[in-house]
C-alpha cells in the first residue's frame, strides 16, 4: 500500500498550527505516526532541523518525506534515523537527507531556556519533547527550592527548575558521559555548575546513603526509564519503572510541603492505578496535587498511552 506522505505530513503540520505560530519554543513533534497514519514513524523538529525516525524500512520513501517537510517549513537540515529493528548497519540507517550535519543546532529553546542537543546520536538527541509541559511546570514551581533530579539524562528537567529560581539542583545518573552535555546547557544558560551539581552513580546506592545522612529536598523529579534494571546495591528485582521501591526512598528525602513529580511511561497500569501505587509506597505521606500530559504534538485519545505526569506533595505530619 502506498503511503500518502505529503497528505499525512501536511495534515499533521496544520494540526499543530498553535505550536509553529508560537515564539516561546522552537521544537516539537511534527508527526506522531502511531496515531497519525504510520505506526513506528515519528518526525521531530528542533529549530530548523528535522529528525525522521523509523522502525520499519521506509528508505524508499525518505525522499518523498523530505520533500513534504520542505514544503511545510524551510528546514536547513533533515536527518533520517532507522531503528536497529530494521536490521541494517548503522551507516545504512542514519544519514542526512538534506543539508549539512556540520550545521546542526547545538541547542533547542523553550520558554527562554536552552537545552543541549546531540543530533547525530542514535537514540534521543537530548530533549524529550513530550516532557515540554513538565519543564514549564518546573520553571514555574521551583523558586527557592533544593531539587533532586533522578535519572537525569541530559539534565533538562533540573535546568528548568534552576531557571525557575531553584536554589540548587542535583542531577543523578549512572552515565558519566552525560556530564559534558549538562555542562553545555549550564554554560549556555549562564548557570554555575558546582562540584556536587552532577553525581554519577547508582540510584539504589545514593538514595539510602542520602537518607542515612539526613539530607532533605524541597522537590524531587522522578523520571525512570520504562524498564529499570536490577542494581547490585538492591536485593529486589525491579518491575517496570520500579516506582514502588523508588518512591519509598524518595518520600523519606522530601521536606514537608515538598513536591515529588513522577513521569509515567508504563502502559500496564492506568493513571489512577499508578497514582495510587505512589501514595501507598510513600506510606500515605504524599497527596496528589496536580496532573497533566503531553500537548497536541502527541495526539492520542487514549490517555493511558501517553506520557502521564502527576505531582505529589509531602504531607506535614
Amino acid at each position: 500500500m502506498t503511503i500518502q506522505w505529503r497528505k499525512l505530513i501536511e495534515k499533521a503540520w496544520n494540526d499543530r498550527k498553535s505550536l509553529h505560530q508560537s515564539n516561546e519554543f522552537d521544537s516539537w513533534r511534527v508527526f506522531h505516526g502511531y496515531t497519525e497514519g504510520v505506526k513506528g514513524v515519528v518526525i521531530e523538529k528542533f529549530g530548523t532541523m528535522a529528525l525522521v525516525e523509523y522502525k520499519d524500512d521506509i528508505r524508499e520513501d525518505l525522499e518523498v518525506i523530505k520533500d513534504a517537510l520542505l514544503h511545510c517549513f524551510p528546514f536547513t537540515l533533515i536527518i533520517a534515523k532507522g531503528d536497529q529493528s530494521v536490521g541494517l548497519r548503522l551507516k545504512h540507517r542514519m544519514f542526512t537527507l538534506h543539508g549539512d550535519i556540520s550545521n546542526a543546532p547545538e541547542f533547542a529553546q523553550e520558554y527562554g531556556i536552552y537545552y543541549s542537543l546531540l543530533p547525530d546520536t542514535m537514540h534521543n538527541c537530548g530533549l524529550y519533547l513530550d516532557a515540554r509541559p513538565v519543564r514549564k511546570w518546573l520553571a514555574n514551581n521551583s523558586e527557592g527550592r533544593r531539587v533532586l533530579n533522578l535519572f537525569s539524562f541530559t539534565g533538562s528537567l533540573g535546568i528548568a527548575a534552576l531557571k525557575g529560581g531553584a536554589k540548587a539542583a542535583i542531577h543523578l545518573d549512572k552515565s558519566k558521559d552525560l556530564l559534558s552535555r549538562i555542562q553545555k546547557s549550564y554554560e549556555k544558560n549562564s548557570l554555575d555548575i558546582g562540584t556536587r551539581s552532577f553525581i554519577q552513580g547508582d540510584i539504589y546506592k545514593h538514595l539510602p546513603k542520602a537518607i542515612k545522612n539526613g539530607q532533605r529536598f524541597d522537590g524531587i523529579i522522578l523520571d525512570p526509564p520504562p524498564k529499570v534494571y536490577k542494581s547490585p546495591y538492591s536485593e529486589h528485582q525491579p518491575k517496570g519503572q520500579d516506582f514502588f521501591k523508588l518512591v519509598s526512598l524518595c518520600s523519606k528525602l522530601l521536606s514537608p510541603g515538598g513536591w515529588l513529580i513522577c513521569l509515567f511511561h508504563r502502559y500496564d497500569a492506568t493513571w489512577d492505578q499508578s497514582d495510587a501505587e505512589i501514595i501507598e509506597s510513600s506510606s500515605n505521606t504524599l497527596k496528589m496535587t496536580d496532573r497533566f500530559t503531553s500537548e497536541c504534538d502527541f495526539p492520542d485519545d487514549n490517555i493511558d498511552r501517553k506520557l502521564r505526569v502527576t505531582v505529589f506533595e509531602k504531607i506535614d505530619t
